[in-house]
């Protein structure tokens, strides 16, 4: 692995060091409602429209990442989108008379997280070529995960001394995290000027439409990216009312996410080099629904720890296929929007996921929301059987070898030898 590591740029590492940082600071997340309805004194619904008015900026900030990283700069979007989040989550920590500062600041700071995503998914393209790119990409993914396992055990000292002090914390891990990328990231390559010539003949066609078989690509992962998004309020709910289980089997269950992401991303990464990638998303498809069926069939707290080590084979083959499908078929001009639809998909089932499923399971009960989240994977798993037969049609390889001409450019660095 280090050998890998040593073919990528400075500066990806500089960003790799980064994002562990700024992960660290999601220790803000789990303490919100606690905050919000303990320390400051509001309802519990209040809080949750609360926390609903942020999801939307978190949407809001993947739109405008992914456009300001094409418009402007990879780098620069980076940076403003980390002071962003620190402005935002600097106000929760003051007492305002107006308890809606509490709402505007929340999505200032979800503003700022969702910007972050896509832009940094767009210079890892910029910076990497297709022989580099799955592992990079990879390493990015296990960063993330370093820093959200490491933030909750910070967050909770922090929370122990004050809980202004967790805002303090996400600020500074911000600001640092801002500093790292100012000084050790460097741009990846403009587009060369026979690209820009194309680019000017292409602009009367809109962007999401100039690439259908990616775009198509990115829906079909809502029914993958669904199920993540589900569990994250079912598994509660089931652990506590259903199974009438301590809470401890929650902690537990993202540990072993965790232990899984960090044990098999890489070993994972190496055993599907030269695959299609529409066939790596059928077999990430295929451990989402044989985890969810195990969960669906056995109904016991040993089936849903075993679940989740098979679904979470499935997440991490969607998070290492999915940026590298996108950046190897779109032009340069349009990768930060394009990569940016991937963080979009995911914060609409972020939103809608919850309400959906607690309608279903007022109405339905346990069994209902779980034979939803079971279903949705075969969904995507037949989209994505679509999407390959129409890929291997002569229509599906011109467009991609069209994309292909576009979507390489050279990298801005030397790489570390």
């Amino acid at each position: 692995m280090m050998g890998e590591l040593r073919r990528l740029s400075r500066s990806l590492l500089f960003l790799y060091g980064g994002t562990i940082v700024t992960r660290m600071g999601a220790f803000v997340f789990p303490y919100l409602t606690i905050y919000l309805s303990e320390s400051r004194g509001l309802g519990l619904d209040y809080v949750g429209l609360i926390l609903s008015t942020g999801s939307v900026g978190l949407l809001c900030g993947n739109f405008a990442g992914g456009w300001l990283a094409d418009r402007w700069s990879r780098k620069w979007t980076l940076i403003l989108a980390l002071l962003v989040n620190a402005l935002g989550f600097a106000g929760l920590a003051f007492d305002f008379e107006w308890s809606g500062h509490y709402g505007l600041c929340l999505v200032i700071g979800y503003f700022g997280s969702g910007m972050y995503n896509p832009a940094a998914n767009t210079l890892i393209a910029d910076l990497t070529d297709e022989s580099t790119r799955p592992f990079a990409y990879t390493v990015n993914y296990v960063c993330v995960n370093i820093g959200m396992a490491l933030g909750p055990l910070l967050g909770g000292f922090l929370a122990a001394v004050a809980y202004r002090w967790i805002f303090v914390g996400d600020v500074l891990t911000s600001l640092v995290c801002a500093a790292l990328i100012c000084v050790g990231v460097k741009e990846g390559a403009k587009s060369a000027p026979s690209e820009q010539v194309a680019v000017k003949r292409r602009s009367s066609q809109t962007v999401w439409l100039r690439h259908p078989l990616v775009l198509a690509f990115c829906l079909a992962y809502f029914f993958l990216i669904c199920p993540l998004m589900g569990l994250e309020y079912v598994v509660p709910l089931l652990v506590k009312k259903t199974f009438s289980s301590s809470l401890v089997y929650v902690g537990i269950i993202y540990t072993i996410n965790a232990v899984c992401i960090l044990s098999f991303s890489f070993v994972i990464e190496k055993s599907i080099r030269g695959w299609n990638e529409l066939h790596g998303m059928i077999v990430a498809g295929i451990f989402w629904g044989a985890g969810l069926a195990i969960l669906w069939v056995g109904y016991s707290i040993p089936a849903l720890l075993i679940c989740t080590v098979v679904w979470t084979m499935g997440e991490i083959l969607a998070s290492i296929i999915v940026p590298t499908f996108i950046a190897a078929r779109v032009e340069h001009e349009v990768k930060g929007r394009f990569l940016a639809l991937n963080d979009i998909v995911r914060s609409f089932a972020g939103v809608l996921c919850p309400i959906g499923l607690g309608l279903l399971w007022k109405h339905r009960g346990p069994t209902g929301a779980l034979s939803v989240l079971t279903v949705l994977p075969f969904i995507a798993i037949a989209a994505y059987f679509v999407i390959l037969l129409v890929e291997r049609s002569r229509w599906g390889v011109d467009s991609r070898a069209t994309a292909m001409a576009h979507s390489e450019s050279p990298m801005s660095e030397t790489q570390i030898t």
